[in-house]
């Protein structure tokens, strides 16, 4: 590969040169100290030979050159490195137009996505104030199934506790083997000055005599009175303003025996909750006619208990420290 006498580097078309008529080394035109017309007008005249500084004085010969193409732009020893530049340039350029091609592509891909995904959430939304709109209905519907629920409930028992206003229980009396229930009722209604004919029907209401050993046990299940009409109220006053002793009724033993109204589950449920939370601040809870009664002490007005909501709503006044 031929090079430059001067600056030794690569002869080629991208750096004019021109060969000397004596010496026949290469040499590029800027080292030889030539512009591109002059060397031109060299290498295209037959009659111009031309030589080194070297070989000046001596016979030329015929020249040879290389001619640059004709849209080389030569610009001396630096040419090379401007060309590497501007090749540089037009790859960022391109570079830059693919970059920005592929950004314009990717903002419009998420671009319609976001769209998408917004009118997805919109959808959603939509969705959810439609369920939650359900969700108050259902909890109002819920509420007002419940409030009726209860209503019929404590119509029910005020139905089964009606059906019980003409009965009465004779508790703390021993069961014992061949005996008559209608004799004691007899014995009872002399022991506190009430007529026996007032006595429709007694029974002793049958439980489970044995223990979990299976050994028998003293029954003390109530005995269940059934009176006339408009009757019971007077057997309880009277057996209040009475001390029942076994004796009174043909019994041996110290048994405290009392008469009490039955109750229907419900009402006995309801009496007993009202006495375990209420009992710390009522002086007197009892229960008339199937409704429970409190007083907070002998001169307070007597409050009726109908429901649990009831005696939440006493604690609360409790806690807050409202008579």
């Amino acid at each position: 590969m031929v090079k430059c006498f001067k600056c030794n580097k690569t002869i080629n078309k991208k750096a004019p040169e021109i060969q000397c008529g004596e010496c026949s080394k290469w040499i590029h035109g800027s080292c030889a100290d030539l512009t591109n017309e002059q060397l031109n007008v060299l290498v295209m005249t037959d009659s111009v030979d031309w030589k080194c500084k070297v070989c000046s004085g001596t016979r030329p010969r015929r020249l040879s050159g290389i001619i640059p193409d004709d849209d080389s732009d030569y610009k001396g020893p630096n040419s090379a490195l401007n060309q590497a530049q501007e090749a540089i340039r037009i790859i960022r350029e391109e570079v830059k137009e693919v970059i920005k091609d592929e950004l314009q592509r990717t903002l419009e891909f998420y671009s319609d996505k976001i769209d998408e995904y917004e009118c997805k959430m919109i959808t959603y939304e939509n969705n959810m104030k439609i369920l939650e709109n359900q969700c108050t209905e259902l909890r109002n519907n819920l509420k007002n199934i419940n409030f009726k629920y209860e209503v019929m409930e404590n119509k029910l028992n005020q139905i089964q506790q009606n059906q019980l206003s003409n009965q009465l229980e004779l508790c703390g009396i021993e069961e014992k083997d061949n005996e008559n229930v209608k004799s004691i009722i007899q014995l009872l209604a002399t022991s506190i000055n009430r007529n026996p004919d007032d006595v429709i029907q007694a029974y002793r209401k049958k439980t489970r005599n044995t223990d979990n050993k299976g050994i028998r046990k003293r029954d003390t299940s109530v005995i269940t009175v059934i009176l006339k009409e408009g009757t019971r109220n007077l057997w309880i006053e009277a057996a209040r303003k009475t001390n029942i002793s076994p004796a009174d009724i043909g019994m041996t033993g110290g048994r405290k025996i009392y008469l009490r109204e039955p109750l229907t589950p419900s009402t006995a449920f309801l009496l007993w909750k009202t006495k375990e939370e209420l009992r710390d601040s009522f002086k007197y809870i009892w229960c008339k006619n199937g409704s429970i009664l409190l007083r907070k002490n002998d001169t307070a007005k007597i409050t009726m208990i109908k429901n649990k909501q009831d005696i939440e709503k006493m604690k609360n006044q409790r806690n807050s420290g409202i008579n």
